[in-house]
């Protein structure tokens, strides 16, 4: 049934019927058709629509009854046509409701996952910490973050992240390039690399401790070339490797070491599911061990009474203890018991260190390294006497650096040490003059004078000070060897330059006057005189030897077959012709010998005894 716009009623077949024309109809007419045909009321209560057969007279006017009839009947279509109304616009806001819903975008993520590998890494998002990946966010808020991710030996990852649907995010961690090798070309370092994984791979190192292991090296490698097929290959090696130790442990009932392997291919595996199927089993076993935990903590103390620390590997205190916190990762007594293992192989090292040993003093680090993976410090101390190692071997081939410790070496008096960097500086281009003085006169302190002599006659002259120092030096050289003139000449040259701070004008005056006044008294010192004589040695044949007779600064001697020799000390000597006899304190000897012989051995004699005799003093 069609309907009237304007007024909401049924519109019947023949027309409009306008409410004005029944308003006005007769009321006996109404009545009449009241008796012939249903009213208004009626067709309205029997839902039968209102026709022109209905009426007698279409332009008749209604009557008063007639009206009266219609109006409850124009009340009620008008409610129906609101229900309608109202329940069309209902179902027209579900329906909108229902297509906002599907289409709206949401405000959240249901999941976000972020990953790293190796896992273990550090994840911030903003000013928000979330703990160590994998980190797994939920009903976390749509936009940007700045993620940070960091993870020691690591370089740290500080990027913008757009958070726009759930899924895992995973990021590769790079490990942080040796300072060894920074400066070197990439095509150099990678070469670098593969070495050093072979032989990491050769000793064992796979990498339960990463750095410096063979895992270590070939991701130093993919940092540059994410395809190489050695690192790749490596990195498969050291997986397969590692499963093969851990089933290797588990044989020799080494529960504890299988579980730090297979933590450790989960950490740089992530996708190994054969290692987390592995040390799930594994969980199992060590969980039915329960009861022994006691028994070994027991063990661990006895061994660490013993001194046995990491000695014999299978029992020692570091052993039980290990297999202990194994099974129980809360055990007091057993994780003190790995602490005072680890103390002291660190005190070892330090005391290794403090005696000079810094050879010895690495390796005992690199043991606590290995055996305590977790121990950051002990890393961190032991890459110090790394590099301080390395600096010194780069100084050993460094002039420069030999040069100023060579001198420094020199300043403290420690010259044999100065000796060895000086001319090592020498040999390679950084002989300087300080250098070769300071060269010179450790030599000289060591009494190596020939090298010293040789050094001071190097030192230029434009060396200022130290060349007038170096002049005066080889006066002290040529006094030392008993030369004398030489000596004389060169103070008194150094004293015409002025002296120096070694060597003052006063200093260098001192040593010209002890050296001139000795040649004086040399020249008045008597000369040392031997004749030939005939010793009358008595007896009742009258023998006699015949042999030079010495007479010189440390007595009277005579040399044959009765040797025998006098100090000056009171002597006397008697000549009667061709025979001399010398009284000495004990005894006198007889001497033939020709008589001007014996008047000028008795002028020496006089002559020494004078000079030499306490009694002269």
């Amino acid at each position: 049934m069609l309907s009237d716009r304007h007024g909401g009623r049924p519109i019947a077949a023949g027309g409009v019927q306008d409410d004005a024309e029944a308003q006005y109809r007769d009321p006996v007419e109404h009545e009449d058709e009241k008796q012939q045909a249903p009213t208004a009321s009626d067709s309205s209560e029997t839902g039968m629509p209102m026709t022109a057969s209905n009426h007698a007279n279409p332009h008749e006017t209604a009557s008063p009854r007639a009206e009266g009839s219609r109006l409850p009947a124009a009340r009620t279509g008008k409610r129906w046509w609101l229900f309608a109304a109202a329940s069309a616009l209902f179902l027209t806001g579900l329906t909108l409701a229902g297509v906002y819903l599907v289409t709206k975008k949401p405000s959240t993520v249901d999941q976000l996952v972020i990953l790293t590998v190796p896992s273990g890494a550090e994840i911030r998002l903003d000013s928000k910490d979330y703990g160590h990946s994998p980190v797994k966010l939920e009903q976390l808020a749509i936009g940007t973050y700045t993620l940070t991710i960091t993870k020691e030996g690591f370089e740290p990852i500080e990027q913008p992240i757009t958070v726009s649907e759930s899924g895992p995010v995973e990021f590769k961690l790079k490990p942080v390039l040796p300072s060894e090798s920074a400066n070197l070309p990439a095509e150099e370092q990678i070469k670098q690399f593969h070495q050093q994984a072979e032989e990491a791979f050769a000793r064992g190192y796979y990498g339960l401790v990463y750095e410096g292991s063979a895992l270590y090296y070939a991701d130093l490698i993919l940092r540059y070339d994410s395809n190489n097929l050695f690192a790749t290959d490596m990195r498969e090696r050291v997986r397969k490797a590692a499963h093969q130790a851990a089933q290797t442990a588990i044989s020799r009932a080494d529960l504890a070491q299988a579980q730090e392997i297979y933590n450790f291919l989960i950490e740089y595996y992530p996708s190994d599911e054969e290692a987390r199927v592995a040390a799930a089993k594994l969980e199992n076993q060590l969980s039915a061990r329960h009861g022994e935990v006691r028994e070994l903590v027991r063990k661990a103390d006895e061994a660490l009474q013993a001194n046995h620390l990491t000695d014999p590997a299978r029992a020692s205190a570091y052993y039980y203890s290990k297999q202990a916190l194994a099974i129980d990762r809360q055990n007091d007594r057993a994780r003190q018991i790995r602490n005072q293992v680890k103390d002291a192989l660190a005190a070892a090292s330090e005391q290794a260190y403090a005696r000079g040993d810094v050879d010895a003093a690495v390796k005992q680090l690199q043991q606590v390294a290995q055996l305590f993976p977790e121990d950051k410090q002990a890393r961190t101390r032991m890459r110090e006497l790394q590099n301080g190692r390395a600096a010194e071997t780069a100084k050993v081939s460094d002039p420069s650096a030999r040069r100023i410790r060579g001198l420094d070496e020199y300043q403290k008096e420690h010259f044999a040490e100065a000796i060895k960097d000086l001319e090592y500086a020498m040999l390679n281009g950084a002989g300087t003059t300080d250098v070769v003085f300071a060269l010179a006169r450790s030599h000289m302190r060591q009494g190596q004078l020939d090298e010293a002599s040789s050094y001071f006659q190097k030192v230029p002259k434009t060396g200022g000070d130290q060349y007038r120092s170096s002049i005066a030096a080889l006066g002290d050289i040529a006094s030392q060897r008993g030369d004398v003139a030489t000596a004389l000449d060169r103070y008194k040259e150094a004293r015409q330059l002025g002296g120096s701070a070694l060597y003052t004008v006063p200093m260098l005056e001192d040593k010209i006057d002890r050296i001139e006044r000795r040649q004086r008294e040399k020249a008045a010192e008597p000369t040392p005189l031997t004749i030939q004589v005939r010793h009358l040695h008595g007896g009742l044949l009258g023998g006699s030897c015949s042999g030079p007779l010495t007479v010189n600064s440390t007595g009277v001697r005579y040399d044959s077959e009765h040797s025998f020799s006098y100090s000056i000390a009171g002597v006397e000597l008697r000549v009667i012709k061709d025979e001399m006899t010398i009284h000495f304190q004990k005894d006198s000897q007889k001497f033939k010998v020709a008589h001007p012989d014996a008047e000028r051995f008795r002028e020496a004699l006089a002559r020494y005894k004078q000079a030499y005799s306490p009694t002269s003093n």
